[in-house]
């Protein structure tokens, strides 16, 4: 899917952008953060504490170039599954705050839905499971995207409120 393939360039410092992201070369390539499922308070509060790492705060709906997606919960919305789907780190809020508290960016591996199977909530095994296994998948295999190469017909009435998302 090289819908989301991303550049390797940064900037040097978090910078926020609201409809776009744009990048100055400076040769690393830095994290590419995007919330899903946050509330403005919690939303707020987690980008300030952004302000002490060193990243890019993806901040519009578009979430193809992001590197990591931290997600309030598991949930089946299109920004987390298309996340899963490209192999992105999806991440609890913790990774955020830790890393924040810590002054620089932590293992990412312990923060990630998926690493703890939790047994009392409405969610499958395999579902908890979906945003670890898929990029443990796409890192081995090496493909860009879970659908890669895939040819598919969506039969949907004609003036369906959603085209322009499935398009995509």
């Amino acid at each position: 899917m090289h819908a989301f393939n991303f550049s390797t360039a940064s900037v040097s410092k978090t910078v926020f952008y609201k409809d776009y992201v744009h990048e100055a070369a400076s040769g690393g390539r830095k994290r590419r953060i995007q919330f899903t499922g946050f509330r403005k308070k919690e939303k707020k509060a987690l980008r300030e504490m952004l302000l002490k790492l060193d990243c890019v705060f993806v901040d519009n709906k578009k979430y193809r170039n992001c590197t990591h997606l931290i997600a309030k919960k598991l949930c089946k919305s299109e920004k987390f599954l298309a996340a899963c789907a490209a192999g992105k780190w999806i991440l609890t809020k913790e990774y955020i705050i830790n890393s924040a508290e810590s002054g620089r960016w932590l293992d990412e591996t312990t923060y990630e839905w998926g690493y703890k199977i939790e047994k009392d909530t409405h969610y499958s095994p395999q579902m908890q499971s979906a945003p670890k296994r898929w990029r443990k998948e796409l890192k081995n295999s090496g493909a860009p995207g879970a659908f890669h190469g895939w040819k598919v017909i969506l039969a949907v009435k004609e003036g369906y409120e959603r085209v322009a998302a499935i398009k995509r």
